[in-house]
C-alpha cells in the first residue's frame, strides 16, 4: 500500500500506540517534541507517515464514531 492509497488519520500513522482504543492513541512523535500525545484517532498532524503493517484502528474508530452519531452520544 502507498501513501497516496489511504486516507490520513493518526490511527494509520507509524508512531501510533493505542490508548483508549479505538478513539484516542499515544502519539510516540508528539510525545518526543514535547507535543500533547494523547491525540483522536481520526486526527492527522503533518508528522504522519504511513504504518506498516496492518491496523484496525481507523476501521474501529469510524464505526465508533457512527455508533455515537446514531445514538446520540457527544463525540468527543
Amino acid at each position: 500500500m502507498k501513501k497516496g492509497d489511504v486516507e490520513r488519520f493518526c490511527g494509520n500513522c507509524d508512531s501510533h500506540n493505542s490508548y483508549e482504543y479505538p478513539v484516542r492513541i499515544f502519539c510516540s512523535t508528539r510525545y518526543a517534541q514535547g507535543k500533547e500525545a494523547i491525540v483522536d484517532t481520526l486526527w492527522r498532524c503533518s508528522d504522519w507517515n504511513l504504518v506498516s503493517q496492518e491496523c484496525y484502528c481507523v476501521k474501529e474508530a469510524q464505526m465508533e464514531k457512527k455508533l455515537r452519531v446514531r445514538n446520540g452520544k457527544v463525540i468527543t
